[in-house]
């Protein structure tokens, strides 16, 4: 029986001798092949990095310790790179030595803070609940399978290996900081990225992200689009009083939080499936003190 690529080779060509087309398709399965054997050969190193990005997770915008890892990966594999793009992005080029599209291979750097996950740091309540570690390894054994002079030789435009940061809506306070001192532009790492004009010189942008332990061993699937967000900060403003004493002279913040919450609430319903609503309020402040009216209450969303 023929193999999946001779078969393609035969529809595309018949069976006539002198077949560019046939050529070409069998160059590239040849290609594809080292690619691969060379992947699964350091599959043990590509692991590795992921298992100790794991053990050492970050929040977006201090992935210091991660970045590092990313640069020494790709200092190994003889790669240039830029580094400190958007405070802690990486991004390396691959040039190949035929003219076409410049295609990024993208993992994210940044973790979540879950602070009851096994490996979260006890410090940051970090954790690589989201497989963004996954990522980064997929992301390296990728530039360590095409990093190859035979590879570039026949590679017909660029492969960008770019590691990014902030994907996570997290520490928001932080990150308005780093905005109001002039570090950052926008809240997220992509954001900030194509703000700078690092995505210009990208004609295509490719990223995988981990699923749930219910999908067969090795299968793969692809996502048709996904949900944007639009951040909210609301702040409530009311009058403190003590709450024991004369609880009627104050005006009650956390009230109105409340109200605001039902009302969200009220309008679920409303909600089409196809439009994807998600909404999701948390209040980050109900107050000061138990025995005084709350004067000012936050909620995020």
């Amino acid at each position: 029986m023929k193999s999946c690529c001779m078969r393609v080779t035969t529809i595309l060509c018949g069976t006539g001798k002198n077949c560019l087309y046939r050529g070409i398709i069998m160059i590239a399965a040849a290609l594809k092949q080292q690619v691969c054997n060379t992947i699964d050969t350091r599959r043990d190193e590509i692991i590795n990095i992921g298992e100790s990005i794991m053990d050492a997770p970050e929040l977006g915008f201090k992935e210091q310790r991660t970045a590092d890892r990313v640069k020494e990966t790709l200092e190994d594999l003889d790669l240039s790179y830029e580094e400190g793009l958007a405070l802690t992005g990486v991004k390396a080029v691959l040039r190949g030595a035929k003219p076409g599209p410049t295609i990024a291979l993208m993992g994210e750097l940044d973790a979540l803070q879950v602070p009851g996950h096994p490996r979260a740091d006890p410090k940051t309540q970090a954790a690589h609940a989201c497989g963004h570690n996954a990522q980064i390894a997929g992301l390296m054994g990728a530039a360590m399978g095409l990093a190859q002079p035979e590879i570039t030789e026949q590679l017909a435009g660029n492969i960008v290996f770019f590691a990014v940061p902030a994907e996570e809506y997290v520490e928001i306070n932080y990150r308005i900081g780093l905005i109001k001192s002039g570090q950052t532009t926008f809240l997220t790492g992509k954001q900030e990225l194509v703000q700078l004009g690092q995505f210009d010189d990208i004609d295509m942008a490719i990223m995988i992200h981990t699923t749930g332990p219910d999908v067969s061993d090795g299968s793969m699937g692809l996502s048709p689009s996904s949900n944007g967000f639009v951040a909210k900060n609301i702040r409530f403003l009311g009058k403190a009083s003590h709450a024991g004493g004369s609880p009627e002279k104050g005006v009650n913040a956390l009230y109105a939080a409340q109200l605001s919450l039902s009302a969200i609430n009220a309008q679920r319903e409303t909600f089409r499936d196809e439009d994807c609503v998600r909404v999701h309020p948390i209040i980050t402040k109900g107050g000061d003190l138990v025995n005084i009216i709350p004067a000012e209450v936050t909620m995020e969303t």
